[in-house]
């Protein structure tokens, strides 16, 4: 049981718009004698667990605010990391069956990348490129949906049909999300119920979602048909060519692109550059030509938030794309020496000496994903 207490004359009685569901809380909850409920950054889950907390006299600290000293709004990198757990929460209601508004909700966490996208895109690129943990399912879904609203926007797609696609990448792999992270810690071949599973995961979701009031045919038709290629070797249906739609076109690319990005236990994971120069050489056979070019002129060759060796053995991180897919803006981390640097001296890979020469795995130095933030603020 938890011992973390405060004095009940500190506290003030909590109020319904002092929580709102699914977000982290700005503060500690409290019980009547002043016993620490809740902590601040956990979530209340739903409108019972709040009913609950406001049944039972819960308490907040009182607090004054300064009128000189104004909350900063965090940043995209910031808020794409919160969006990723909403992702995951919606992913288990689904599952359970007790999602409602799922419609809507989607529509908020849409609206948020679009408006973390009009703040600065490069740090948004560069939220999910720092959060490749292949365990976090949801992480990959988010992923995925910041990618497909940036590259409809690079495209001009009508709006209602980018924002079906959105809605479907933020839950194409629902029903396979149970199963990942078995998935991800196995070396030896699926097992035949397996494959059934994975096989079936396009349709299972499609049900899923149609469940929850679901009814975009955009959003609908690009979450059955992710796994779709066009020479007719994808499933569920073996389509072909013209029979693919172009949103559900590119999820396929974009699915394929962010499972790149993760290990496996029987692969390393691949650096950005190398996945997608692995699409570009599907081009036409299993995936579509125009769409894959797009991608790869519109992300980089080396997107933002990937680690990179410099000629003079200068180790950076990408900031920002350049005006051309290859040189892009790195922020230096480590000198040649190994020294840090704390002052993130910027550098135009354009430049003589300060090409990339390599791609850096994060594994090798975790600390850099850690204060990466701050790169952007």
């Amino acid at each position: 049981m938890n011992q973390v207490s405060v004095r009940p004359s500190a506290l003030r009685p909590l109020r319904p718009e002092d929580v709102e569901i699914g977000r982290p809380l700005t503060m500690p909850v409290y019980d009547r004698a002043g016993a620490l409920l809740l902590r601040p950054g956990e979530c209340v889950e739903s409108e019972q667990q709040r009913d609950l907390l406001l049944k039972r006299g819960s308490q907040v600290p009182l607090m004054l605010r300064k009128a000189d000293t104004p909350a900063q709004p965090p940043g995209p990198i910031a808020v794409m990391v919160q969006l990723h757990r909403e992702v995951a929460m919606l992913h288990r209601r689904l599952l359970s069956g007790t999602a409602a508004g799922v419609q809507e909700r989607v529509a908020k966490l849409i609206t948020t990348i679009e408006t973390c996208l009009d703040q600065d895109a490069d740090a948004t690129l560069a939220s999910m490129q720092l959060q490749l943990d292949p365990a976090n399912h949801a992480a990959r879904q988010t992923h995925a949906a910041i990618i497909g609203v940036f590259a409809t926007r690079a495209m001009g797609m009508e709006a209602s049909t980018a924002r079906g696609l959105a809605g479907a990448a933020i839950t194409y792999d629902l029903a396979l999300g149970p199963l990942t992270a078995q998935l991800n810690r196995q070396s030896e071949r699926l097992s035949y119920t397996q494959l059934a599973q994975v096989r079936a995961h396009p349709e299972v979701g499609k049900r899923l979602l149609e469940a929850a009031g679901i009814s975009d045919p955009v959003w609908l038709d690009a979450v059955l048909h992710h796994h779709e290629r066009l020479d007719g070797s994808g499933y569920p249906h073996g389509l072909r060519g013209g029979e693919i739609s172009e949103p559900t076109r590119l999820l396929a690319i974009i699915d394929i692109y962010t499972a790149m990005l993760r290990p496996r236990m029987y692969r390393e994971a691949l650096p950005a550059r190398m996945a997608l120069r692995s699409i570009f050489l599907e081009r036409g056979k299993h995936v579509d030509e125009g769409l894959a070019m797009m991608l790869v002129k519109e992300l980089g060759v080396y997107p933002p938030g990937t680690l990179v060796r410099l000629a003079n053995d200068e180790i950076g991180i990408v900031v920002r794309r350049g005006e051309d897919a290859a040189h892009p803006q790195v922020a230096r981390v480590l000198l040649p020496d190994g020294t840090r640097d704390s002052h993130h001296l910027r550098r135009d890979t354009r430049e003589d000496g300060l090409h990339i020469v390599d791609t850096v795995p994060f594994d090798r130095l975790p600390w850099v994903a850690d204060e990466a933030a701050a790169l952007w603020d």
